[in-house]
């Protein structure tokens, strides 16, 4: 079996929303990368991210529809949180439709998009285990949950999940058998 191998930076950090873009794009959940979850298709991980704010059908289908990854995020923001954020969200106007629970289940949420998305699509996760021992930071400066924020000091759950997800492909391959070229 050939090893894929990936140019892990000097520092052994993958920062992929910025300064690796380029080699790690595929960490993103812009991403395109088909997954099915319940039976429903989505283009990435974002598209389903988007659509679980929600149980209204009408909001699913406007996510489902979306043009990118990104129209889906601005369909599907909190109109709450600043001006451009009211202009684009479907919740303007209808904030009842945004589930009271979201910050609840966000985590969990992205956690089952992630796995899916690396367990579905065998390439990627390929490339996920050539990451080696890196760590993997969304280095954003726009979101200190997902990424480092402004700061560099938030929570990075987006590269956590991406580690764990890793790690978990590890131990699936050792249980079965199947043996990585060192």
């Amino acid at each position: 079996m050939h090893e894929l191998t990936l140019p892990i930076p000097d520092d052994n950090r993958i920062l992929f929303f910025n300064r690796d873009r380029e080699s790690f794009g595929f960490l993103s959940n812009y991403h395109e990368a088909s997954i099915e979850i319940e039976g429903v298709n989505y283009r990435s991980t974002e598209f389903y991210y988007q659509a679980q704010k929600s149980h209204d059908p009408e909001f699913k289908e406007a996510i489902q529809n979306a043009k990118n990854a990104d129209h889906a995020k601005g369909i599907g923001a909190d109109p709450q949180r600043s001006r451009k954020a009211r202009k684009r969200s479907w919740f303007h106007g209808r904030l009842e439709a945004m589930r009271p629970d979201w910050n609840d289940v966000k985590l969990t949420v992205m956690e089952v998009a992630v796995r899916a998305k690396f367990k579905q699509n065998p390439e990627l996760a390929e490339m996920l285990l050539a990451t080696g021992d890196a760590i993997i930071v969304e280095d954003s400066k726009h979101d200190p949950f997902w990424g480092i924020g402004r700061d560099g000091m938030g929570t990075n759950w987006m590269g956590r999940l991406l580690m764990q997800v890793r790690e978990e492909l590890r131990e699936s391959r050792a249980s079965t058998g199947i043996q990585e070229d060192v």
